[in-house]
Protein backbone atom coordinates (compact mmCIF):
# COMPACT_ATOMS: atom_id res chain seq x y z
CA UNK A 1 0.00 0.00 0.00
CA UNK A 2 2.82 2.40 0.91
CA UNK A 3 4.66 1.72 -2.36
CA UNK A 4 1.44 2.29 -4.30
CA UNK A 5 0.93 5.68 -2.64
CA UNK A 6 4.56 6.65 -3.30
CA UNK A 7 4.20 5.75 -6.99
CA UNK A 8 0.94 7.68 -7.17
CA UNK A 9 2.55 10.78 -5.64
CA UNK A 10 5.56 10.45 -7.95
CA UNK A 11 3.34 10.30 -11.04
CA UNK A 12 1.27 13.23 -9.81
CA UNK A 13 4.35 15.33 -9.16
CA UNK A 14 5.70 14.41 -12.59
CA UNK A 15 2.48 15.58 -14.24
CA UNK A 16 2.72 18.95 -12.48
CA UNK A 17 6.49 19.47 -12.92
CA UNK A 18 7.93 17.02 -15.47
CA UNK A 19 11.68 16.56 -15.37
CA UNK A 20 13.86 17.30 -18.39
CA UNK A 21 15.98 14.90 -20.43
CA UNK A 22 19.63 15.18 -19.40
CA UNK A 23 20.71 15.25 -23.03
CA UNK A 24 18.16 17.20 -25.10
CA UNK A 25 16.42 19.01 -22.18
CA UNK A 26 12.93 18.20 -23.46
CA UNK A 27 10.28 17.15 -20.89
CA UNK A 28 10.30 13.47 -19.98
CA UNK A 29 7.23 11.32 -20.49
CA UNK A 30 8.00 8.90 -17.63
CA UNK A 31 8.83 9.72 -14.01
CA UNK A 32 12.07 8.29 -12.69
CA UNK A 33 13.85 8.20 -16.05
CA UNK A 34 16.66 10.59 -16.92
CA UNK A 35 16.54 10.36 -20.73
CA UNK A 36 13.75 10.61 -23.26
CA UNK A 37 13.16 7.66 -25.57
CA UNK A 38 14.85 9.32 -28.54
CA UNK A 39 18.05 10.13 -26.64
CA UNK A 40 18.11 6.65 -25.13
CA UNK A 41 18.11 5.15 -28.63
CA UNK A 42 20.81 7.58 -29.77
CA UNK A 43 23.32 6.66 -27.05
CA UNK A 44 26.59 5.15 -28.31
CA UNK A 45 26.82 1.41 -27.71
CA UNK A 46 29.47 -1.26 -27.97
CA UNK A 47 28.95 -4.50 -29.99
CA UNK A 48 27.84 -6.61 -27.03
CA UNK A 49 26.30 -9.36 -29.15
CA UNK A 50 29.49 -9.80 -31.21
CA UNK A 51 31.55 -10.05 -28.03
CA UNK A 52 29.07 -12.35 -26.23
CA UNK A 53 28.86 -9.67 -23.52
CA UNK A 54 32.56 -9.93 -22.77
CA UNK A 55 34.40 -6.96 -24.26
CA UNK A 56 37.77 -8.66 -23.81
CA UNK A 57 36.90 -10.54 -26.98
CA UNK A 58 37.07 -7.32 -28.99
CA UNK A 59 40.57 -6.66 -30.41
CA UNK A 60 40.19 -2.87 -30.06
CA UNK A 61 39.46 -3.29 -26.35
CA UNK A 62 42.02 -6.02 -25.73
CA UNK A 63 44.81 -3.88 -27.24
CA UNK A 64 44.07 -1.13 -24.75
CA UNK A 65 44.00 -3.53 -21.77
CA UNK A 66 47.24 -5.42 -22.18
CA UNK A 67 47.65 -8.50 -19.98
CA UNK A 68 44.19 -8.26 -18.44
CA UNK A 69 44.08 -10.48 -15.34
CA UNK A 70 40.28 -10.54 -15.02
CA UNK A 71 37.96 -12.88 -16.92
CA UNK A 72 35.05 -10.77 -18.17
CA UNK A 73 34.45 -7.10 -18.95
CA UNK A 74 31.20 -5.18 -19.29
CA UNK A 75 31.18 -1.47 -20.06
CA UNK A 76 28.57 0.97 -21.30
CA UNK A 77 30.81 2.68 -23.81
CA UNK A 78 34.22 3.96 -24.76
CA UNK A 79 35.12 7.12 -22.86
CA UNK A 80 33.27 9.53 -25.13
CA UNK A 81 30.40 11.99 -25.16
CA UNK A 82 27.79 12.23 -23.76
CA UNK A 83 28.91 9.71 -21.13
CA UNK A 84 32.17 11.59 -20.59
CA UNK A 85 30.22 14.69 -19.61
CA UNK A 86 27.90 12.82 -17.23
CA UNK A 87 30.77 10.94 -15.57
CA UNK A 88 32.67 14.18 -15.00
CA UNK A 89 29.59 15.95 -13.67
CA UNK A 90 28.86 13.17 -11.21
CA UNK A 91 32.42 12.50 -10.13
CA UNK A 92 33.70 16.05 -9.69
CA UNK A 93 30.54 18.18 -9.41
CA UNK A 94 28.42 15.75 -7.35
CA UNK A 95 25.63 15.96 -9.95
CA UNK A 96 23.18 13.46 -8.49
CA UNK A 97 20.95 13.41 -11.59
CA UNK A 98 23.95 12.43 -13.75
CA UNK A 99 24.88 9.79 -11.18
CA UNK A 100 21.37 8.32 -11.19
CA UNK A 101 21.40 8.22 -14.99
CA UNK A 102 24.72 6.35 -15.07
CA UNK A 103 23.54 3.89 -12.43
CA UNK A 104 20.37 3.23 -14.43
CA UNK A 105 22.29 2.69 -17.67
CA UNK A 106 24.83 0.28 -16.19
CA UNK A 107 22.10 -1.64 -14.38
CA UNK A 108 20.16 -1.95 -17.63
CA UNK A 109 23.24 -3.35 -19.41
CA UNK A 110 23.95 -5.90 -16.67
CA UNK A 111 20.32 -7.07 -16.58
CA UNK A 112 20.38 -7.49 -20.37
CA UNK A 113 23.57 -9.55 -20.08
CA UNK A 114 21.91 -11.72 -17.44
CA UNK A 115 18.94 -12.37 -19.76
CA UNK A 116 21.43 -13.39 -22.46
CA UNK A 117 22.82 -16.11 -20.19
CA UNK A 118 25.95 -14.35 -18.95
CA UNK A 119 27.01 -15.91 -15.60
CA UNK A 120 26.28 -13.55 -12.74
CA UNK A 121 28.67 -13.19 -9.78
CA UNK A 122 28.04 -14.33 -6.23
CA UNK A 123 28.90 -10.90 -4.85
CA UNK A 124 30.01 -7.41 -5.87
CA UNK A 125 32.90 -5.28 -4.69
CA UNK A 126 34.26 -1.91 -5.76
CA UNK A 127 37.44 0.09 -6.19
CA UNK A 128 38.03 2.01 -2.95
CA UNK A 129 39.05 5.62 -2.46
CA UNK A 130 41.57 6.72 0.12
CA UNK A 131 39.65 8.13 3.07
CA UNK A 132 41.07 11.63 2.54
CA UNK A 133 39.90 11.72 -1.07
CA UNK A 134 36.51 10.30 -0.15
CA UNK A 135 36.06 12.89 2.59
CA UNK A 136 36.98 15.64 0.12
CA UNK A 137 34.63 14.35 -2.59
CA UNK A 138 31.91 13.24 -0.20
CA UNK A 139 31.24 9.86 -1.82
CA UNK A 140 32.81 6.98 -3.73
CA UNK A 141 31.16 6.74 -7.14
CA UNK A 142 32.30 3.13 -7.61
CA UNK A 143 30.67 2.12 -4.34
CA UNK A 144 27.42 3.88 -5.30
CA UNK A 145 27.40 2.01 -8.61
CA UNK A 146 27.98 -1.31 -6.83
CA UNK A 147 25.18 -0.63 -4.32
CA UNK A 148 22.70 0.24 -7.11
CA UNK A 149 23.61 -2.94 -8.98
CA UNK A 150 23.48 -5.05 -5.84
CA UNK A 151 19.96 -3.86 -5.08
CA UNK A 152 18.73 -4.75 -8.56
CA UNK A 153 20.48 -8.12 -8.69
CA UNK A 154 19.91 -8.92 -5.01
CA UNK A 155 23.61 -9.54 -4.49
CA UNK A 156 25.76 -8.60 -1.49
CA UNK A 157 28.20 -5.72 -1.87
CA UNK A 158 31.48 -6.40 -0.07
CA UNK A 159 33.93 -3.67 0.95
CA UNK A 160 37.01 -5.84 0.51
CA UNK A 161 39.86 -3.46 -0.19
CA UNK A 162 41.85 -0.90 1.79
CA UNK A 163 43.61 1.89 -0.10
CA UNK A 164 46.67 3.71 1.15
CA UNK A 165 47.54 7.23 0.06
CA UNK A 166 48.92 7.52 -3.47
CA UNK A 167 49.16 10.10 -6.21
CA UNK A 168 46.27 10.51 -8.65
CA UNK A 169 46.27 8.18 -11.66
CA UNK A 170 45.05 10.91 -14.03
CA UNK A 171 47.50 11.69 -16.83
CA UNK A 172 49.83 8.77 -16.07
CA UNK A 173 50.84 6.17 -18.65
CA UNK A 174 50.64 2.43 -17.97
CA UNK A 175 54.16 2.09 -16.51
CA UNK A 176 53.67 5.10 -14.25
CA UNK A 177 50.27 3.79 -13.10
CA UNK A 178 51.76 0.40 -12.21
CA UNK A 179 54.54 2.07 -10.20
CA UNK A 180 51.98 4.29 -8.45
CA UNK A 181 49.84 1.26 -7.53
CA UNK A 182 52.56 -0.75 -5.85
CA UNK A 183 51.47 -1.49 -2.27
CA UNK A 184 48.50 0.87 -2.71
CA UNK A 185 45.85 -1.77 -1.98
CA UNK A 186 45.35 -4.57 0.50
CA UNK A 187 42.49 -6.86 1.43
CA UNK A 188 40.69 -5.92 4.64
CA UNK A 189 39.96 -9.57 5.48
CA UNK A 190 42.60 -11.69 3.72
CA UNK A 191 41.77 -14.81 5.73
CA UNK A 192 38.03 -14.79 5.09
CA UNK A 193 36.37 -17.13 2.64
CA UNK A 194 35.34 -15.26 -0.49
CA UNK A 195 32.84 -16.44 -3.11
CA UNK A 196 34.15 -18.08 -6.26
CA UNK A 197 32.88 -15.35 -8.63
CA UNK A 198 33.10 -11.64 -7.80
CA UNK A 199 32.30 -8.62 -9.99
CA UNK A 200 34.58 -5.64 -9.44
CA UNK A 201 32.83 -2.30 -10.10
CA UNK A 202 34.66 0.86 -11.22
CA UNK A 203 33.66 4.05 -13.00
CA UNK A 204 36.29 4.35 -15.76
CA UNK A 205 39.04 1.96 -16.87
CA UNK A 206 42.01 3.49 -18.66
CA UNK A 207 44.91 1.03 -18.75
CA UNK A 208 43.40 -1.63 -16.47
CA UNK A 209 46.26 -1.30 -13.97
CA UNK A 210 44.00 -0.75 -10.95
CA UNK A 211 41.55 -3.57 -11.66
CA UNK A 212 44.44 -5.91 -12.50
CA UNK A 213 46.01 -5.16 -9.11
CA UNK A 214 42.74 -5.84 -7.30
CA UNK A 215 42.14 -8.99 -9.36
CA UNK A 216 45.50 -10.37 -8.22
CA UNK A 217 44.53 -9.78 -4.60
CA UNK A 218 41.22 -11.58 -5.10
CA UNK A 219 42.85 -14.56 -6.80
CA UNK A 220 45.38 -14.90 -3.98
CA UNK A 221 42.41 -15.23 -1.64
CA UNK A 222 40.85 -18.02 -3.66
CA UNK A 223 38.44 -16.21 -6.00
CA UNK A 224 38.24 -18.19 -9.26
CA UNK A 225 36.39 -15.77 -11.57
CA UNK A 226 36.63 -11.97 -11.61
CA UNK A 227 34.29 -9.89 -13.75
CA UNK A 228 34.78 -6.16 -14.18
CA UNK A 229 31.80 -3.84 -14.67
CA UNK A 230 32.44 -0.21 -15.53
CA UNK A 231 30.82 2.86 -17.06
CA UNK A 232 33.47 3.52 -19.69
CA UNK A 233 36.79 2.29 -21.03
CA UNK A 234 39.48 4.32 -22.74
CA UNK A 235 39.89 3.07 -26.31
CA UNK A 236 43.21 1.74 -27.54
CA UNK A 237 45.49 4.21 -29.33
CA UNK A 238 44.49 4.62 -32.94
CA UNK A 239 40.93 3.40 -32.39
CA UNK A 240 38.18 5.19 -34.27
CA UNK A 241 34.50 4.10 -34.00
Amino acid sequence: MVNYLIDLLRHGWHKLLPASCLWCSLPLSRPGSQLCGYCQQALPVLPYQLSHYNLLWLPAVRRGLKAAKFDRLLSLTHYQQPYQHWITQWKYQADLAAGMLLQQQLTKLVLTAERQGVPMPDALTFVPLHWRKQRQRGFNQSRDLAVALGQQLQLPVLALFRKTASHSQRGLNRRQRLRNLRRSFSLKTPQSELPQHIALVDDVITTGATVNTLTRLLRRSGVLTVSVWTLAITPAPGYSP
